[in-house]
């Protein structure tokens, strides 16, 4: 074996032309990522429209239930599911294999029932639609079910 004088690389005549390629390709995807961020950005969102009485005591005075609304931009069969705001774990599912037509208001309501038949906890939930045929899910930007404590 010869021995590198100091400061002198060892070529391999197929290097620059890999070198090449490998920035070619990530250019490339660097340009295709761009352009598919700015069409899921144009992209309408898929929750457009929410409201209701969000704030609720399910133990004590009125109201004791959140009745909400939701619109969607698009039509699907979905399932709707409250979750823990901290853990962002399912606590209770409000709707399930519910028919959802485009860009119409749909009515929800929960008891703050736990799937477990338990009241939940006094906090903050929040609203995850799952779209079954797009297989997408969604959490509802903007909004929360709060769970008050009932005034003693």
């Amino acid at each position: 074996m010869i021995p590198l004088a100091a400061g002198t690389r060892l070529r391999s005549p197929r290097a620059a032309p890999l070198a090449r390629a490998a920035l070619a390709l990530l250019v490339a995807a660097s340009v295709a990522a761009f352009f598919f961020d700015q069409a899921l950005k144009s992209r309408p969102p898929l929750v457009n429209r929410h409201g209701g009485v969000t704030r609720f005591h399910p133990d004590g005075p009125a109201p004791r239930q959140a009745h909400f609304h939701l619109r969607l931009t698009v039509g699907d069969f979905v399932d709707v599911v409250v979750l823990d705001a901290l853990t962002q774990r399912p606590v209770a599912v409000i709707a399930h294999h519910r028919r959802v037509r485009e860009y119409r208001t749909f009515e929800l309501s929960w008891d703050g029932t736990t799937t477990a038949g338990a009241t939940a906890a006094p906090g903050r939930y929040l609203v995850e639609v799952r779209l079954e045929r797009r297989g997408e899910n969604v959490v509802v930007p903007d909004f929360q079910l709060v769970v008050e404590r009932s005034p003693r």
